[in-house]
């Protein structure tokens, strides 16, 4: 994922989580509410997936997994990927699989 397409401040976040349309996958929830910056993605993963280690290789996972789809993601919107701590076990074609997933779920990817 493009560094230009992060979301990073506390407040965006926040506001996905209280505005955002939910829509899930096995082991991903996906929350979307409009943006007036653009595409902007963020990653939530909690201490429940599991210690840091575990942590930041499900965020590297997840962000490997939406650099092919960026093209294809709908702008003007604002996403929060939450992952759920049984995502921690899958192997990165497992999370491709489900990042996909999701996004078609939402109606939100050309895939």
């Amino acid at each position: 994922m493009k560094r230009q397409f992060r979301l990073k401040r506390r407040a965006a976040f926040q506001y996905v989580f209280r505005k955002g349309e939910k829509t899930s996958a096995p082991d991903l929830l996906l929350l979307a509410a409009r943006s007036r910056e653009g595409l902007k993605i963020g990653l939530s993963v909690s201490k429940k997936v599991g210690n840091a280690v575990t942590r930041n290789r499900v965020k590297r996972l997840l962000r490997e997994a939406i650099r092919p789809l960026e093209g294809g993601i709908s702008g003007n919107f604002m996403y929060v990927i939450v992952a759920r701590p049984s995502l921690a076990g899958k192997d990165f074609e497992e999370v491709c699989r489900q990042v996909r997933l999701v996004f078609e779920r939402a109606g939100r990817a050309v895939c």
